[in-house]
């Protein structure tokens, strides 16, 4: 928790202290990022008495099928190593396509620390767009976090916290934007809060 504080605080003193932001607007974001270290503080308390959810219950979430494409396996995710529970699946298509989910759960003492990267999402609401590349900051009242579309080489990277606890991450190959967003849909993340 102390850690999680003095990661945020030192966040919040980088940005307030940046010369290139005007005065007021200096202001106005160092308000809202001390208002979401606030919440952020009072959600990893919550989180850290939080049980996460178990091995055998993200194994058995995960469909058979999604969108079209058969489930190849199921393994640890990819940050169990560090006692944070999670698990990454992969799909894939006879059309070459394939699809790489992986879940983390934010609850838990090591879970929590988890969540607190994603704060800087929490105060931003643009994106960019290239010829080659489009990033999209996903910021509403579900999830937090960035969509990246890799034009030429026709791959989609989404990765957000949905509802401050379960950290996703969904790498596709060969596959449109819409479906990998119709696939999270369903996942039905939110049973995994049961």
């Amino acid at each position: 928790m102390k850690t999680t504080l003095k990661i945020l605080g030192l966040i919040v003193l980088m940005i307030s202290c940046n010369p290139k932001n005007k005065k007021n607007d200096n202001v106005d974001q160092t308000v809202k990022i001390g208002k979401t270290v606030q919440d952020l503080a009072e959600q990893s308390q919550d989180l850290k008495e939080t049980e996460p959810v178990s091995e055998e219950m993200l194994n058995n979430w995960f469909p058979k099928t999604l969108q079209g494409m058969e489930l190849q396996k199921i393994v640890k995710g990819t940050l169990s190593g560090y006692g944070i529970s999670g698990a990454t699946a992969t799909y894939e298509g006879s059309d070459k396509s394939r699809l790489v989910v992986n879940v983390n759960d934010g609850a838990g003492e090591k879970g929590m620390m988890l969540t607190s990267q994603y704060i800087t999402f929490k105060n931003l609401n643009t994106g960019s767009e290239t010829d080659t590349k489009s990033e999209k900051i996903l910021n509403n009242n579900t999830m937090v976090g960035v969509e990246t579309v890799y034009k030429t080489e026709k791959k989609v990277l989404i990765n957000f916290l949905y509802k401050d606890r379960f950290a996703i991450n969904m790498q596709a190959d060969n596959i449109e934007k819409q479906v990998v967003w119709d696939a999270f849909e369903k996942l039905k993340v939110d049973n995994l809060f049961k």
